[in-house]
């Protein structure tokens, strides 16, 4: 009996026909492995930049604080040996400003520096170099140039001019001074030194002294307030006095910004003697 076509024809059909389907079975499989890839490397590139951004709060004053607490929020990514920072207000997420800095608690800043207003105008523009402001610009609410800093070339102190809302010069304009108690640091020194108790008769656990530090607002009246222990000494005795006597400190000279007063953070440590337990 005649077969209706040749067997050798039949088996040449049925390998190419295998062939095909390894073939496809290969396109499949190197298909499946580079999604595989692909997805590793979504994942991977997510977690590296999420490895690279860091997100810190903080209050009116820039003080780190907890984010329930936050006035303001700062995104600090990551790029090369600098951090791109982005800050916010944190009601309503508005951008509050732009900057670049070489470490994440703001002390060296990089190139230009931009502050927003909530209305999205320029308040503060400034430029950082070799580790000095170069130059800030600052302006009115109704974008009127209120103070030009600059630092000129090869000289040692920078030239300030300050303007009023009208575009005249402003005499003897203040740009910023620190708060500073009334007869300078010798005078704050002297008032710590006659205002803390010098003997709570606290026995040390091996320890001769005990630090605490206390932060507190200078407002702009002169005014301390909102004192609180910043880092505790470990002895609730101690901590409670330095309390009062930064609580119950005279006024103070307020600082100044932009030739106007306004409140300043300071932090004050105060070092407590011991007696020794064992006597």
């Amino acid at each position: 009996m005649r077969l209706a076509f040749p067997v050798k024809q039949n088996i040449v059909v049925v390998w190419k026909h295998f062939n095909s389907l390894k073939f496809l079975f290969t396109i499949l499989q190197a298909n499946f492995f580079m999604r595989l890839l692909f997805a590793c490397l979504l994942i991977s590139s997510s977690l590296f930049s999420k490895a690279q951004k860091v997100v810190k709060y903080y209050d009116a004053g820039w003080a780190a604080v907890a984010q329930d607490k936050a006035v303001y929020y700062a995104d600090f990514i990551k790029e090369g040996n600098v951090y791109k920072t982005f800050s916010y207000w944190i009601t309503g997420n508005i951008l509050r400003g732009k900057s670049t800095f070489a470490d994440t608690i703001m002390e060296s800043p990089i190139g230009m520096q931009v502050l927003y207003a909530r209305n999205g105008h320029v308040e503060d523009s400034s430029f950082y170099a070799d580790g000095k402001t170069q130059y800030l610009f600052h302006y009115y609410p109704n974008n009127q140039l209120a103070m030009h800093y600059y630092l000129p070339a090869n000289a040692k102190e920078p030239t300030i001019e300050g303007y009023d809302e009208d575009g005249k010069k402003i005499k003897n304009y203040v740009f910023e001074k620190e708060a500073e108690f009334k007869g300078g640091q010798k005078a704050w020194q002297s008032y710590i030194a006659k205002s803390a108790t010098r003997d709570l008769g606290i026995k040390g656990d091996g320890d001769l002294n005990a630090t605490v530090q206390i932060q507190f607002i200078v407002d702009g009246d002169g005014n301390v307030s909102a004192a609180k222990v910043l880092q505790s000494s470990g002895y609730k005795e101690i901590d409670k006095d330095a309390l009062r006597v930064i609580r119950e400190s005279p006024l103070w000279n307020s600082a100044v910004q932009f030739n106007k007063p306004v409140k300043a953070y300071r932090v004050q440590p105060f070092t407590y003697s011991l007696a020794d337990k064992k006597k």
